[in-house]
């Protein structure tokens, strides 16, 4: 049941991130238009998965640290992903498409570090 309410609030935060994704693509860089999009939908994420998501066995200041370290790691990965696929020049052509690409493959980094994050598992 967790790695639904998990994907459920992952939706949500990668709302944010896409909707800002595909706005920012109009005036700036791909990769980093994503930095930008996928720290606010880093916010959101953290709110809903330590309100719903995962038993907070950790303290708030504790959990957030690791979760923005972890975050910072997916993102950074995430547009690493983006720069190269955007070298392809279907991707190129279609950026979001791109961070679709990417964001499936950060989610399981992401699922596995807020865990440990939140519940010291």
């Amino acid at each position: 049941m967790k790695i639904v309410k998990f994907f459920t609030s992952s939706v949500i935060g990668t709302g944010v991130d896409f909707a800002l994704f595909a706005l920012l693509c109009r005036f700036i860089y791909p990769p980093a238009a994503n930095i930008i999009s996928a720290g606010a939908g880093m916010v959101t994420n953290f709110v809903l998965q330590r309100r719903f998501v995962f038993e907070a066995t950790r303290s708030l200041p504790v959990s957030f640290v690791l979760s923005f370290v972890f975050s910072i790691g997916g993102i950074f990965l995430g547009s690493f992903l983006i720069f190269l696929l955007i070298q392809i020049d279907f991707f190129n052509q279609v950026p979001l498409a791109a961070k679709v690409v990417a964001t499936g493959i950060v989610f399981f980094y992401n699922f596995q570090t807020k865990k440990f994050a939140f519940e010291k598992k």
